[in-house]
């Protein structure tokens, strides 16, 4: 059925339009700066040193997890 389809759009000149939807994640390391935008850490957040926040921050804290 798929090649049927694929027969007609190439006969009949057809164009059609797919939309593809792609996560990326990249990483970035930075020894002193600003970063701008929005930030997801999946996984341990390590801070050696002090954290300012001008703005707001939440955090989801799962219960199936034992802090010390």
């Amino acid at each position: 059925m798929k090649k049927f389809v694929l027969w007609l759009i190439k006969i009949f000149k057809l164009d059609i339009a797919t939309i593809i939807e792609k996560e990326i994640i990249k990483y970035k390391y930075l020894t002193n700066g600003v970063i701008e935008g929005n930030i997801i850490v999946e996984g341990n957040l390590v801070i050696e040193g002090s954290l300012t926040v001008t703005g707001e921050v939440t955090v989801y804290k799962n219960n199936n997890i034992k802090t010390l």
